[in-house]
């Protein structure tokens, strides 16, 4: 019987399902599988699929899919691999999974308007967003931004102004994993060789989702910083270099989706476990993933066959393979709890499996460009108004709040903390508020004082300064891309902030992932901020060139509510007392004071009572000096006729001034 697994579409031959005829002509036909009727939008999936996740919709259910698996069969090895590479249509490579966009769009019936995005950028009002910006120039989506709504709430809008996003973190997972003894040499010297030890130190076991809510608000995908009051900040590279210890120079990660059979052979050959089980894993988690606590007894199970093996007297090859799966098995769940922890808080992804194959290369990938072009990623989609949770290192991002906003969030000194540790592990946190609305005042009310723009100065002999840190453009991980633009953000460095250049001369829209690969292993001395562009270093940490603010605030929107108007004072029980005692004392005014001894002095210097030369001249000027700027202001003195002093009536007048 022959499988109609390929269909024509227009006359030619659809690319759909190519992988599923590879397996067929390979001799494990896949099981037919319903199709999603035309028009009807995929669910989402609950994690990226930028590590080879799963964004399709199945038209069976999940449970009647594992149901039709005899798992008795998987059990003895018996497993119709057929069916499970043909279970998800999304594992194609990328440049057949889907077919043409013009060809789609030909497909859809001439009653069917192609999909509009709700928000279009010709919706943007002529003449800007109350708070800002008022010119678009540089904030070109700020209509799909979560500001919006922020703004134009009521007081009494709980709904919006108290919601906080969910924070996927999994802090506690590394915290509370099962560690070898610090003296056990042959585990911790192959982890600190791969540089990847420092992530065993640098999280919180509690995080502040009010905290990185508010901070989520005001990021901006288009200059990839947060927009505060006093201008942008952001996270840098030298803050992941600080913040965590990270290598920042080397490899950008360049993984890709991966079939199951790719995932089954790698957590086969590099971690020891058998090909049924793997399976069993993928059944469970719908691809090629690993749930956290399976991937943790992997780990804790090689250990124990460690310390069996070597009382057994066994061969050391057969312990040093043991020795590395448990390695390999540690490190995927170190960097899948940190770096790539995703929105699924539940697996890992295998394919970053594939970095550990050779523990000796491990030291070569740049995993701080990682972790901060993910954290970044999560931002991006979180600041739309649309988003409901963020995810990404956040305890990495919280330890950048707290660096740079020490007075911010609720923390205290970690006693076991000494200076050549990462400085994110400076910090024990505490609970903080779940909602985001005193942080969100805190921001729109804070001065330049409240941020810490170099907090790493005392840290420099550890983690110096290095030239990567002043790299602007694009970097990337896997199929995500991120900016890093440190014009934006001088006064971190240390330097007068500037009015910076548009995004798009640092970061080129349309770049390939190739092409940023060149860049940032060939031309990266030519993509630096250099001497010219950074200007002359600050005098105070906040210092910027006139007209930087101004500008700021319209291309901006740096305030989140609105200021309201004050209320008029309670009237206190024995205000015509008050009043009446006022009136009765004749205190003289300061105005005619000044007034007198301006006169005087004056009259003296007619008089020629004071020479010029001689030191009472001098003086007689100088206090001439001093009481002249009284007269630059109006007498606020009630004048006569006027009747009684109302001080509601002063409050009403005041405030309209």
């Amino acid at each position: 019987m022959e499988h109609n697994i390929g269909r024509s579409r227009l006359g030619r031959p659809s690319q759909a399902h190519s992988s599923a005829r590879r397996e067929a002509a390979a001799g494990n036909p896949p099981a037919k599988r319903g199709r999603r009727r035309q028009g009807q939008p995929p669910s989402q999936g609950t994690h990226d699929n930028e590590a080879g996740g799963s964004g399709a919709t199945r038209s069976r259910s999940r449970r009647q899919q594992v149901d039709d698996v005899d798992v008795d069969a998987a059990e003895d090895g018996n497993v119709n691999v057929g069916q499970y590479l043909a279970d998800d249509a999304d594992w194609l490579d990328e440049d057949e999974d889907e077919e043409p966009r013009e060809q789609q769009m030909q497909q859809q019936p001439p009653h069917e308007a192609p999909h509009q995005p709700p928000h279009a950028p010709n919706l943007q009002p002529e003449d800007g967003y109350p708070g800002g910006p008022s010119n678009f120039s540089l904030l070109t989506e700020y209509h799909k931004h979560r500001a919006i709504p922020i703004w134009n709430a009521e007081p009494g809008d709980e709904k919006i102004l108290k919601k906080s996003m969910r924070a996927i973190t999994n802090g506690k997972r590394v915290i509370n994993l099962p560690k070898m003894d610090r003296n056990v040499d042959w585990f911790w010297r192959a982890i600190e060789a791969t540089g990847l030890e420092p992530l065993t130190r640098t999280n919180y076991s509690i995080i502040d989702h009010g905290v990185l809510t508010a901070f989520a608000e005001r990021w901006h995908s288009e200059t990839s910083t947060f927009h505060i009051p006093i201008g942008e900040v952001g996270i840098t590279l030298d803050d992941v270099q600080c913040l965590l210890h990270l290598p920042i120079e080397g490899k950008l990660l360049n993984h890709r989706k991966i079939s199951r059979a790719e995932g089954v052979e790698l957590v086969n050959t590099y971690l020891g476990v058998p090909e049924s089980k793997c399976w069993e894993f993928f059944i469970d988690t719908h691809g090629p993933h690993i749930t956290y606590g399976d991937l943790a007894f992997v780990y804790t199970t090689r250990w124990e066959e460690i310390d069996k093996a070597v009382s057994e007297n066994r061969p050391m090859h057969e312990i040093t393979v043991l020795r590395q799966q448990c390695i390999r098995a540690f490190l995927l769940f170190l960097v899948c709890t940190t770096i790539f922890s995703n929105k699924s808080q539940f697996y890992v992804d295998v394919v970053y499996l594939s970095y550990f194959q050779d523990l000796s290369d491990v030291n070569q990938w740049n995993w701080g460009v990682a972790a901060l072009t993910y954290l970044q990623h999560y931002l991006d989609d979180s600041c739309k108004a649309g988003g409901m949770q963020v995810a990404g290192y956040l305890s990495f991002y919280q330890g950048w709040i707290m660096m740079h906003f020490p007075k911010m969030t609720v923390w205290r000194r970690d006693p076991n903390y000494r200076e050549e540790m990462p400085r994110n592990a400076t910090f024990s946190t505490g609970q903080g508020h779940r909602d985001p609305v005193l942080y969100r005042q805190f921001l729109d009310n804070m001065q330049v004082s409240d941020f810490e723009f170099c907090p790493y100065d005392g840290h420099r002999h550890v983690r110096p300064l290095i030239d990567v840190c002043w790299f602007s453009g694009w970097l990337r991980c896997g199929s995500l891309k991120a900016k890093h633009l440190p014009e934006r953000v001088l006064r971190q460095f240390g330097h007068v902030q500037g009015i910076p250049r548009d995004p798009a001369a640092g970061a080129p829209a349309g770049m390939s992932l190739l092409q940023i690969d060149r860049v940032f292993m060939e031309e990266v001395e030519m993509r630096m901020i250099d001497e010219e562009m950074r200007g002359p270093t600050v005098v105070r940490a906040w210092d910027h060139v006139p007209g930087y603010i101004s500008w700021f605030y319209k291309v901006s929107h740096p305030i989140m509510r609105p200021i309201a108007a004050p209320e008029a004072p309670p009237r206190p029980a024995n205000l015509e007392v008050l009043i009446e005692e006022q009136e009765s004392q004749s205190v003289p005014d300061t105005f005619d004071i000044c007034r007198n001894v301006r006169t005087e002095l004056r009259r003296a210097l007619e008089a020629n009572e004071a020479l010029p030369g001689t030191p009472i001249y001098e003086t007689v000027n100088r206090v001439l000096g001093f009481v002249e700027p009284a007269f630059l202001y109006r007498s606020r003195r009630r004048l006569p006729g006027r009747g009684r002093f109302d001080p509601h009536d002063a409050a009403r007048r005041f405030n309209t001034q």
